[in-house]
């Protein structure tokens, strides 16, 4: 299922797209496969779903094939996935042209559930995120030096298939697929309905999702999205204490604390520390020269990022399902036959939440504090319920 809504809006979106499956935990199980974006607020922008038996080649290959009828082949296209091996065979068929970049989260947990006690996850995804293959290379020595086999096992994976800084294509912010996993956790309550109900009730979601967008957009007062802007208020933050030299009218020399020097180009919007360029939006030394030439920080963002953009992607509308009653359904439609998926089910009581993966351990709660009275000051009752004496 792939709403004209949604399939208009990619096209105005970053070209990158996150691929995952979710098991289904109704009577005949099953997997939901999901592509989804990411707009310019940074928010889950959902493009295709499809109900299959389970997670296999088979089914990858089946996916990817329709997904090219919306989403075409190109060199400028990313997809990001985690390291499914039946991933990886269907996007070399059907995406031949277009860049794979793995879940660098998902590796992470890998990592953290085989080695630890020295940091090596941390290591790895610092090294992961890193934008140039020099801080990548100091990174990923640390890590060789705290734990040899932690880094043998990282050696076996690509480098341009979780670094930021190897990559061939476009990932902008994206090194991992938590929009996927944000889109799963939106959709856990259908999940253990029939297959029609829940596609209900995605419709009705995206609906109410784009309404929502479009409202926001409409109470916006500037042109940059307020996700965007918080990063770059962050960013203005840490440009304070570097130093700034003229080089030309647009470049300028940016020099840190640390003796760290950076070339930025605000004419071309490039920084040396290829930032810039790949989050578009100014980096902290794209700030500083900014400042030094009075340069209004809205016009270094991309129009990628702006409300413009942002605009176009939820513009379509997504329908009410029509009366079947109402409607003229073909003959080859109305008598087909459509078989449950074959899953077996396995014994027991259904489980009602999420199985973890590999690394991700469940977030412990916190301890519940003892009620403090406001009269008297003791824990362990309040005001109500005070025995103490007055005076």
């Amino acid at each position: 299922m792939a709403l004209a809504a949604c399939i208009s809006g990619w096209k105005h979106l970053k070209q990158v797209v996150v691929v995952d499956g979710t098991h289904l935990t109704g009577k005949y199980k099953g997997c939901l496969l999901t592509a989804s974006g990411q707009d310019a607020n940074y928010q889950v922008f959902p493009i295709a779903f499809a109900v299959v038996d389970a997670e296999s080649d088979k089914t990858w290959r089946w996916f990817f094939e329709k997904l090219l009828e919306i989403i075409p082949d190109s060199s400028d296209l990313t997809i990001i996935s985690d390291r499914h091996g039946g991933i990886a065979k269907a996007k070399k068929k059907w995406y031949p042209q277009s860049h794979h970049g793995a879940c660098l989260v998902h590796i992470q947990r890998n990592v953290h559930a085989k080695y630890k006690g020295s940091g090596q996850k941390g290591l790895v995804g610092k090294a992961g995120e890193a934008f140039t293959v020099s801080n990548f290379k100091k990174l990923y020595a640390r890590l060789k030096d705290v734990d040899y086999g932690c880094w043998e096992y990282m050696e076996k994976i690509l480098l341009a298939l979780w670094t930021r800084s190897h990559f061939s294509g476009q990932r902008y912010n994206m090194t991992s697929s938590n929009i996927a996993e944000s889109l799963n956790n939106a959709l856990l309550a259908p999940r253990d309905s029939p297959i029609v109900a829940m596609l209900e009730f995605i419709r009705r979601m995206l609906s109410r999702w784009l309404e929502c967008r479009r409202e926001t957009i409409q109470k916006m007062d500037g042109d940059i999205t307020e996700e965007v802007d918080k990063l770059m208020n962050l960013q203005q933050q840490k440009s304070a204490a570097l130093s700034v030299q003229g080089i030309s009218l647009w470049e300028v020399e940016v020099s840190s604390e640390f003796g760290v020097r950076r070339l930025v180009d605000l004419l071309n919007k490039t920084c040396s520390c290829l930032e810039f360029q790949t989050l578009k939006y100014p980096c902290r030394h794209a700030m500083a020269a900014a400042r030094l030439r009075q340069v209004e920080y809205s016009s270094l963002v991309d129009p990628i990022l702006k409300k413009s953009i942002w605009s176009a992607t939820v513009c379509g509308k997504i329908l009410p399902v029509p009366d079947p009653d109402d409607i003229r359904i073909p003959a080859e439609v109305r008598d087909l036959n459509i078989m449950p998926p074959k899953a077996k089910r396995p014994s027991g009581r259904p489980t009602a939440k999420r199985k973890l993966s590999a690394g991700e351990y469940p977030q412990v709660a916190k301890k519940k504090k003892p009620n403090k009275c406001s009269r008297c000051g003791n824990a362990g009752h309040n005001r109500a319920k005070c025995k103490e004496p007055l005076g």
